[in-house]
């Protein structure tokens, strides 16, 4: 009897060992575990402190604080996700050996210059809406920093940061989304030519610049702008995007027009209508031409969105002129010489007098 109550009892010091062992791996795992996520939001922090791991931080949320430089950030170089916004800083400093860094989150700080973000070259997303709330100064963008980040940034917002002007924005070939709303914009068509560069843009939005009060400004910024789907929150049906093209080439022919002073000769009309209704590749957007000549114009491209018309173009025409389809008025030579030689035979079939009418 003492032998078979030994056997149960050695039965659960076994299962104990086991459960214990089980326990002590959950242990070492949890103490092997690096966090990935940086919670340090909203804990009144006057300066960014040096994480423990810093090497395996990918998010770090930093918002909502009274942070007024950024720095102790140098060794997160897996980090890709960082949060700045609602704090003190005045300058954008300490982020280049963030490679990594995808989006960033700088909104409602004190920044005057967007800047120093030339090592961020995966840098997709930039907020940077709503800086220097409390002054007039405008936001600023250095140029050598938005060529940079051109090759990689799709989404950009700008609001509320007092902008005038778009040529800032020529550079960002990659960006799909601009918000810039709630700004000074006011020239639509200074606005529309440098927006017009930007051959990814499907999504913008303009609410509350003074711009959009103006007459025709959707129309505009429509038929500049081909690539763009969605214009302050409205989508754009495909059907009004190719008419607003049209028209919008159309009215910058006439302007053209006008401004060369193209005579209404039969040449001059034939000339101005192969310009509109060439053959070859279209020209959307503003042509520049020069004096015309008794042939044709002289056209250069000065739009880089659009295709480039090379002037072989017009020497190498396809198309034929409705002059061309005219018979001619008086027979040629040619048929003058088959119809009778020189000594006054006739050819078999051919009458020197015409028929009366009782033979017909």
């Amino acid at each position: 009897m003492a032998d078979k109550n030994k056997v149960p009892s050695k039965e659960k010091s076994d299962e104990s060992l086991r459960k214990q062992a089980k326990k002590l791996v959950k242990n070492k795992n949890v103490l092997n575990k690096r966090p990935t996520h940086l919670f340090m939001h909203e804990k009144s922090l006057v300066e960014i402190p040096n994480p423990k791991h810093p090497n395996h931080i990918i998010y770090a949320y930093y918002h909502n604080n009274y942070i007024t430089k950024i720095e102790n950030l140098n060794m997160m170089y897996n980090l890709t996700h960082l949060h700045l916004q609602w704090n003190k800083i005045s300058k954008i400093e300490g982020l280049s050996n963030l490679t990594k860094l995808k989006k960033l989150y700088l909104s409602n700080n004190r920044i005057s210059v967007v800047e120093n973000l030339e090592g961020l070259k995966y840098l997709e997303e930039l907020h940077i809406e709503k800086q220097n709330v409390d002054n007039s100064d405008t936001l600023c963008f250095d140029p050598k920093t938005m060529i940079f980040i051109g090759a990689s940034l799709r989404i950009l917002n700008v609001s509320e940061n007092k902008i005038s002007d778009m040529a800032w924005a020529k550079s960002l070939r990659r960006l799909e989304v601009l918000i810039a709303k709630n700004n000074k914009l006011e020239n639509v068509e200074s606005i529309a030519d440098d927006l017009c560069t930007l051959v990814c843009l499907v999504d913008a939005n303009f609410i509350g610049n003074p711009m959009c009060k103006k007459h025709r400004y959707k129309e505009i910024i429509i038929a500049r702008c081909a690539p763009l789907r969605v214009l302050d929150t409205v989508a754009i049906h495909n059907t009004s995007r190719t008419f607003l093209q049209n028209f919008d080439k159309v009215i910058r022919l006439r302007q053209l027009n006008e401004k060369n002073k193209i005579k209404m000769t039969p040449q001059g009309v034939e000339d101005f209508f192969d310009l509109n209704m060439m053959p070859g590749p279209r020209a959307q957007s503003a042509l520049s031409i020069a004096e015309f000549s008794n042939q044709k114009p002289k056209i250069s491209a000065i739009d880089s969105t659009y295709t480039f018309m090379p002037r072989a173009f017009w020497r190498n025409k396809t198309a034929a002129s409705p002059r061309d389809d005219v018979p001619p008025m008086e027979p040629t030579s040619l048929s003058k010489k088959l119809i009778g030689d020189s000594q006054g035979t006739l050819i078999k079939g051919i009458l020197k007098r015409p028929m009366p009418m009782k033979y017909i």
